[in-house]
């Protein structure tokens, strides 16, 4: 059965048994979660979880990010995943249609504080929630979370939080069975949400819920231990996917961290966008682009794209990160698209909602009507000047993305762009030297004590910190 052989690989998969290559990128998307998380810590959702979790109370387990108090982990893993994602600036894997980190640490962080877990349990304990998250994806058919309004992050990211925190608990077979089927119970969440705060509560809840599912089964709590099996289980009910080929067993032992990859995100909006951003501001370096020259803008994008994209009069920060309109505007005004030009100010900028209306959505040619999956296809921007001037440009590989990476340094860079004025330079370093050697790391509490006991000013709001512009490779 499937479940019990996914329970066995969670459960026997060695540290040693993971190549070099999943580590390494492990650690990179680690840095890089911490970044957002922190920087997404003085983000009113993220200071509004805080405060949940803080008048909540409890015993203090695990740290909240920039908070000054800890909580119990459950409610550590909310706070610190709603700070990850709330940005849109945290990373994204095909292989989960979603965000694999902005689960995955939040979950690792508070049960691996509160059990003072190695650096190295911290980090298997990560890549195996994400190559859970992405095996119970592909039984799930999991492009068709997405198409059927599921958000894969809230769905599949439960599922991968519940593996790790069984793997953090060390959790036998049977028992990581049960912590599956308890996170299938609590898995859900609504694309509907996109643009609100709630978007990133599913990242929160999902890593909430495996802290729960873990601890239960830990604690001898019943679930159906085959929760992807048959008519009734997660793969049927979610999407109706029927075929058991799906489920026959684990694709060997490859890793997706490494053979699928997962993007850096080099632009704080919906990777969806990132391949035209590529192009719009590549047009605006090679021609010298000004946006009171420009009568239209043409986005050649698969349709799945535009119904994804659905803000085209974004009015808020966090639905602009949704719309292909705000972000071209954006990009052409500035010359960049950074944390700094979403802000609901910018978006409602007479400059920004004109520039908007003359953005168009084009289908591309020849792009196959009924495709799922378009995180693979081009995308192309073509811009039309008042003096009758025609450019265009076109992009299949964002920069971030597995096929065009950014390295370790301009994941530091990334870094401390996002958390200055929120660590001091010591600690941003020191953080930084922790993670490139977290294998090495008896006990992670050293890491956590950094990010979460010393609390933002009272007051300090995302504007007060900066653009956190990230630099470009040249």
């Amino acid at each position: 059965m499937y479940t019990e052989m996914l329970a066995e690989f969670i459960v026997q998969t060695r540290y040693k048994d993971m190549p070099l290559e999943a580590i390494e990128v492990a650690r990179k998307h680690i840095l890089d979660g911490l970044a957002v998380g922190l920087r997404g810590s003085i983000e009113p959702a993220g200071m509004t979880v805080a405060r949940y979790v803080s008048a909540l109370g409890g015993r203090a387990e695990a740290g909240v990010i920039a908070g000054g108090f800890g909580t119990s982990a459950p409610q550590a893993a909310l706070a610190n995943g709603v700070m990850t994602h709330v940005l849109d600036f945290d990373d994204y894997a095909s292989a989960w249609h979603g965000h694999p980190t902005a689960v995955l640490l939040p979950t690792v962080l508070a049960l691996g504080e509160r059990e003072r877990v190695s650096g190295e349990r911290m980090l298997a304990a990560f890549i195996i929630g994400w190559e859970a998250g992405a095996r119970i994806f592909s039984a799930c058919d999991g492009l068709r979370l997405a198409d059927m309004g599921w958000h894969p992050t809230a769905i599949i990211g439960t599922m991968g939080a519940a593996a790790a925190a069984a793997r953090i608990l060390d959790l036998n077979e049977q028992e990581t069975r049960r912590a599956l089927g308890i996170a299938g119970s609590q898995a859900g969440g609504l694309k509907k949400n996109s643009g609100t705060d709630t978007k990133s509560f599913h990242a929160g809840n999902a890593a909430r819920s495996g802290v729960v599912a873990a601890s239960l089964a830990q604690l001898g709590f019943s679930a159906d231990e085959d929760i992807l099996e048959g008519e009734l289980g997660l793969p049927v009910v979610m999407t109706g996917e029927r075929d058991s080929s799906k489920l026959t067993g684990l694709p060997g032992h490859a890793f997706s961290i490494v053979s699928s990859g997962a993007t850096v995100k080099v632009y704080p909006s919906c990777a969806a966008t990132h391949r035209s951003i590529d192009a719009m501001l590549e047009l605006v370096r090679r021609h010298d682009l000004h946006a009171e020259d420009v009568v239209e803008i043409r986005c050649k994008v698969h349709p799945q794209v535009t119904r994804r994209m659905r803000f085209h009069s974004p009015k808020t920060m966090l639905e602009a990160k949704f719309s292909l309109e705000y972000c071209l505007a954006a990009a052409l005004l500035d010359g960049e698209l950074t944390l700094g030009q979403f802000t609901d100010e910018k978006v409602n900028s007479a400059r920004s909602r004109e520039l908007m209306q003359r953005v168009r959505h084009i289908p591309r040619e020849h792009d196959p009507a009924d495709s799922h999956d378009v995180s693979s296809l081009p995308q192309g921007v073509a811009v039309r000047l008042r003096d009758g001037a025609e450019y265009s440009h076109e992009v299949s590989f964002p920069l971030g993305s597995p096929e065009n990476p950014v390295d370790w340094d301009w994941v530091v860079d990334k870094f401390q762009d996002c958390t200055r004025g929120i660590l001091s330079l010591a600690d941003g370093n020191r953080v930084k030297d922790i993670v490139s050697n977290l294998e090495e790391v008896h006990d992670i509490t050293e890491l956590t004590r950094i990010i979460t006991d010393s609390p933002v000013q009272t007051g300090l709001r995302a504007a007060d910190v900066g653009r956190a512009a990230v630099v470009r490779p040249g």
